[in-house]
C-alpha cells in the first residue's frame, strides 16, 4: 500500500508546488508557514499564468491536496481575506466556508485523539 508522501499524486503535488512557490512564494509558502486563503476560482488564474508549466489535472491535484491540508483549513476557519495570485485581497472568507473548515478540523482532531492509546493504562 502506498502512503501519501510516496504515491504518484504526492510527486505531482511536489512538482506543482515547486513551480507555484517559485512564482508566488507568499501565496504558496514552503512548509511551516501559514497558508493564506485562496480566492475562489484561483484555478483559472493559475492555468492562465502558468500555461505549459503543468497540466490542468496536475494543478487540480495540487489544489485539492493544498486546500484540504489542516494548516489551510485553520486559516480559512479564522475568516479574513482571500487572496489572488498577486496577493491582492479578493473578498472575505464566507462564514459558511469558515464554519465548514472549523468542522473538518474538529473531526480530524477527534479522530486523532480517539486513535491514541494511553500507555499508562496498558502497562
Amino acid at each position: 500500500m502506498k502512503t501519501l508522501r510516496t504515491g504518484p499524486r504526492f510527486a505531482v503535488y511536489r512538482s506543482v508546488h515547486a513551480i507555484l512557490n517559485a512564482a508566488h512564494p507568499a501565496l504558496f509558502p514552503k512548509k511551516g508557514r501559514r497558508r493564506p486563503a485562496l480566492k475562489e476560482g484561483v484555478l483559472h488564474d493559475i492555468l492562465a499564468a502558468h500555461r505549459g508549466a503543468a497540466t490542468a489535472t496536475e494543478i487540480r491535484i495540487f489544489l485539492r491536496m493544498w486546500t484540504r491540508s489542516t494548516s489551510y483549513l485553520e486559516t480559512v476557519s479564522r475568516g479574513g481575506c482571500r487572496y489572488s495570485l498577486d496577493m491582492a485581497p479578493d473578498g472575505p472568507v464566507a462564514d459558511s466556508h469558515a464554519a465548514e473548515a472549523a468542522q473538518k478540523i474538529r473531526i480530524r482532531r477527534a479522530k486523532s485523539s480517539a486513535g491514541k492509546v494511553d500507555n499508562k493504562v496498558c502497562r
